[in-house]
């Protein structure tokens, strides 16, 4: 797998949202099935601050983009169950061509995990939960659950995944690079980290993701052998304040663009 590990586009809304876009060639990929996109959100933490007019914005940004598949990689809220609901009225305003899946965040389990699993399973966006499908003809995606406060079951989420079929596996914490195989081809998207919320020169982001999160993969593209990792900084904050706020590190609208190896070789 190849990746432009350079933006290919990098432009900010007025509400401070960066939407960063990136070519990826993805083994396995049909060649019908090339030029499709993705767009990937994360961290809302509904309830940390007042993020519901920033989540509605990303809403309707990533709508304009009119993506075939949307993935929203978890920390739909920051704890409490009473957010379950409005923050799940929010996101089933999301539109893409061929559907909308997510997994569930560590935050997500402090709250009532059960009742986000089944309000976001009612506004049509499939939760993988330890699970995979086929979603289109030689494309699969994959979910694995919270690795720190989840019930994680990798080998049931990669069960029965062609091993030359084009594979996305979404993981909240990036951490699941470690747990991988290196000889499998496939495309990790990750979020958790909020590319450290806070960029100053000491600590510095790698510093609090390694000590806080116990994780090295900040924000970006990450490779351990065929994988490859991309980290999402999120949308919202977490954090007490006056912690619970970003500097430097702006709110991110991801979008891939996936290519087939066959089609670059016509």
């Amino acid at each position: 797998m190849a990746e432009s590990m350079n933006r290919v586009e990098m432009s900010r809304s007025s509400a401070g949202i960066e939407l960063i876009r990136h070519t990826v060639e993805l083994a396995g990929l049909p060649a019908e099935q090339s030029d499709i996109t993705i767009v990937q959100i994360s961290d809302f933490h509904r309830g940390c601050g007042d993020p519901d007019e920033l989540i509605a914005n990303v809403v309707g940004r990533v709508n304009e983009l009119a993506p075939d598949y949307i993935v929203i990689t978890g920390d739909f809220v920051e704890g409490r169950r009473r957010d379950v609901l409005p923050v799940v009225k929010m996101v089933s305003g999301l539109c893409a061509k061929r559907g909308t899946f997510a997994v569930l965040g560590n935050h997500d389990h402090r709250g009532d995990p059960e009742l986000l699993r089944a309000a976001l399973e009612a506004a049509d966006i499939c939760v993988l939960h330890n699970a995979n499908m086929e979603v289109g003809p030689g494309l699969w995606f994959a979910g694995v659950d919270d690795l720190r406060e989840g019930r994680p079951d990798l080998d049931k989420a990669l069960e029965g995944v062609p091993k030359d079929a084009a594979l996305i596996l979404l993981s909240h914490i990036p951490n699941v690079l470690l747990h991988l195989p290196a000889s499998r081809d496939m495309l990790v998207l990750s979020g958790h980290t909020h590319g450290g919320q806070v960029k100053i020169p000491f600590p510095t982001p790698y510093l609090v993701c390694l000590f806080h999160l116990k994780t090295r993969f900040v924000h970006g593209w990450y490779r351990k052998g065929n994988v490859r990792l991309y980290v999402n900084p999120g949308i919202g904050v977490t954090g007490p304040s006056p912690l619970n706020r970003r500097y430097r590190c702006p709110s991110e609208i991801t979008e891939f663009r996936l290519i087939s190896p066959a089609s670059q070789d016509n």
